[in-house]
């Protein structure tokens, strides 16, 4: 018996071995499948969610360097399918916006149709104001030559046929003006009331002005047309100047040179921001990105920490408040209330703007 013993404990612990190992191995292959199974229909279902939540928009600018820059977060992003870009007066001549926005889209591989469109406000003479981005709009860098031309159709016809082929599902982002929206407001109000939402860079939020001490730089061009929209009681979300002042959402010397070594779409804004930096450098400021955060509210919407609602009213008489919003917020009392109704926008009041420049500086340089 003794002889025979360590033989039967030799295989008995050999078969334990084995099978602590079998049952062993099979839990881990079962949970690797799950984790594979698990993986892939999350990939799935974000893949879903990432379609289900594109928008469809169209990008309504007067194209100087930082509207392009908007353009550019717009087209790099997998939120938006840009149905379309038209332009209007404002930063450079109507042609030239056009060029500039087709050389945007070009950067980033979108092929989007660029329509013309108003080029004067709707009842007052266009006003003169300093360029800030150089005579070409994008830094008289001589950038590149776009090999697509601009439509042949209108700027307010292609709103109003994109909103009837699609209706309740269109977008608008406004950088400039809001002169070729009041016009397709004005040609036939029951088409954009189908409009789904109008983001819009302009006002001066909470905060002083740029045009003049009270009026900021699109609503000034024409506060007309801004009255308009802004009684259409259409869904509007407004960034306002309040927002882009602030330091740490500015670019600095640094981040031009990070944009100049980055990739091509910061290689091209690093040289269309030519003449826009140094005009805040002149005054010892780093430079503001209003586009761009105006389309970020989009595309990165994590980063708008807090909106308000508020009865938005624009200032059109012919003295030193033309241009002014002023900005009733739901809430607050005043002792002079007007009569009111609804309350027809609501204002970003509040940007984490670490994201926000993170977001930017990851677009031109990764």
């Amino acid at each position: 018996m003794k002889h025979i013993r360590k033989p039967i404990i030799l295989i008995t612990a050999v078969l334990l071995l084995l099978l602590c190992g079998c049952s062993t191995a099979t839990p881990d292959n079962t949970a690797d499948q799950a984790t594979e199974a698990t993986a892939s229909t999350t990939a799935e279902t974000t893949a879903q969610s990432s379609t289900a939540q594109r928008h469809k928009v169209i990008i309504d600018t007067d194209t100087g360097s930082d509207d392009a820059a908007g353009m550019i977060l717009a087209a790099s992003s997998d939120r938006l399918d840009i149905l379309g870009v038209t332009v209007l007066y404002g930063n450079v001549p109507l042609h030239q916006a056009a060029e500039n926005s087709l050389q945007a889209l070009e950067v980033c591989n979108v092929n989007a149709p660029v329509y013309i469109g108003a080029d004067k406000p709707l009842k007052k003479e266009r006003k003169e104001m300093i360029s800030v981005h150089g005579a070409d709009g994008m830094g008289d860098q001589n950038l590149i030559h776009p090999k697509h031309d601009e439509e042949k159709g209108d700027a307010i016809d292609f709103i109003l046929d994109a909103i009837k082929s699609d209706p309740g599902e269109v977008e608008i982002i406004a950088l400039g003006p809001l002169t070729n929206i009041a016009l397709a407001l004005q040609k036939d109000p029951d088409t954009m009331k189908l409009c789904k939402h109008i983001w819009v860079m302009g006002t001066t939020g909470f905060g002083a002005g740029n045009a003049t001490p009270v009026a900021e730089f699109n609503v000034y061009n024409d506060a007309e047309a801004y009255d308009i929209v802004l009684r259409s009681e259409l869904p509007i979300t407004i960034l306002g100047l309040d927002m882009i002042k602030q330091e740490e959402a500015r670019l600095t010397a640094d981040d031009i040179s990070k944009m100049a070594n980055g990739n091509k779409k910061g290689v091209f804004m690093s040289k269309a921001f030519t003449k826009l930096f140094a005009f805040y450098q002149k005054s010892g400021q780093n430079m503001m990105l209003p586009d761009p955060m105006a389309v970020a509210c989009l595309t990165m919407p994590d980063m708008v920490l807090e909106t308000k609602s508020c009865y938005g009213a624009a200032c059109t008489d012919s003295d030193a408040t033309y241009g002014q919003v002023i900005l009733y917020q739901e809430g607050a009392v005043y002792e002079a209330m007007p009569e009111i109704g609804s309350y027809n926008l609501e204002i970003v009041t509040k940007i984490d703007t670490k994201l926000f420049k993170d977001y930017f500086m990851s677009v031109m340089t990764d």
